[in-house]
């Protein structure tokens, strides 16, 4: 009896054994520049998302560059600020940190594409903040079928991003209603109320220079004055009075980011650029009622997303 628990119980132990040292092997940093809200949260989740397949060590820049231990395999920044100071806190002249991939996480996909100059030939992909414009356009379609002219206030960082947004808008039938390019602040509104003119939407792009803690509730008041939704990419600008909205959580993130972690510890390159696939639509019911609409179905709208996407 002895003999046989021993032949069971050894492959086991070795099993075990190879398994742990594998995952010890591989060693994944997580740089926090806010070690509080969403980022804190959404690296929580990838700690426990990757412990199974590398030793994840999650802190701010300083502490991870400035003590002892395995070089990373991978490090993984989560939020600009975070991006930012593990650029200036990489070593420049070891050519063993040049080779370390990077995946830059919960970034809007501007600052992704001014970053790329200074992160040079080193491994770099996003996981990116922005929704898709096929899914955003797809929302206005499915939620507000009779507004078929989407107005836009494109700034410095999304002006590049019209001709792709424009395409897809007439893809659904949509009219794509662009205003004057903001580049000083003095021009935000200006923009929006030539926008508010024509169109029957507005869809919010995040460009900083027009939407930012500042300028959300003029703008808010404004479409709501001139009856015109304003359909966003964040929870939080429903809640202070856009219509809708589609964005990611911080789970949904960090597990796009796990995946993408998962396959370039496993030798497979990601794209440059990623878009998480999983998403959340929110809706103001107060807002909704206030422009004579129902309440919105949010489950089923993004159901319905989820099909257009591929039948999920």
């Amino acid at each position: 009896m002895v003999h046989f628990l021993l032949r069971w119980l050894l492959p086991c132990l070795l099993s075990m054994t190879l398994v742990s040292e594998a995952v010890a092997a591989l060693h994944v940093w997580v740089v926090l520049a806010e070690s509080a809200g969403v980022h804190q949260e959404t690296a929580e989740h990838l700690k426990a998302a990757l412990t199974d397949a590398a030793e994840v060590r999650v802190d701010r820049g300083a502490e991870l560059f400035g003590g002892r231990g395995a070089r990373p395999d991978l490090i993984i920044t989560v939020g600009t600020a975070a991006l930012d100071g593990m650029l200036e806190q990489l070593p420049k002249k070891d050519v063993g940190w040049a080779k370390i991939p990077v995946l830059a996480t919960l970034v809007p996909q501007s600052v992704v594409e001014a970053r790329r100059a200074i992160v040079g030939s080193r491994p770099f992909a996003a996981v990116v903040l922005d929704q898709p414009f096929s899914r955003q356009l797809a929302l206005i379609r499915r939620a507000l079928p009779e507004s078929q002219r989407v107005g836009v206030v494109p700034g410095p960082q999304t002006r590049l991003h019209l001709a792709p947004l424009e395409k897809e808008a007439r893809a659904r039938g949509l009219q794509l209603v662009v205003g004057p390019e903001v580049r000083a602040p003095e021009d935000i509104y200006p923009s929006l109320k030539e926008v508010l003119v024509h169109a029957d939407v507005v869809l919010a792009l995040p460009e900083p220079l027009v939407y930012n803690a500042g300028t959300l509730q003029n703008i808010l008041l404004t479409t709501y004055r001139a009856r015109v939704p304003l359909v966003a990419f964040s929870s939080a600008y429903v809640k202070a009075g856009a219509l809708l909205a589609v964005y990611s959580t911080p789970l949904q993130v960090a597990n796009q980011t796990a995946l993408v972690a998962r396959d370039w510890l496993a030798g497979r390159d990601p794209p440059p650029l990623v878009y998480n696939r999983e998403f959340t639509v929110v809706a103001n019911d107060r807002v909704a009622a206030s422009l004579g609409m129902r309440p919105f179905e949010v489950d089923e709208i993004m159901a319905d997303l989820r099909r257009i996407e591929g039948g999920r």
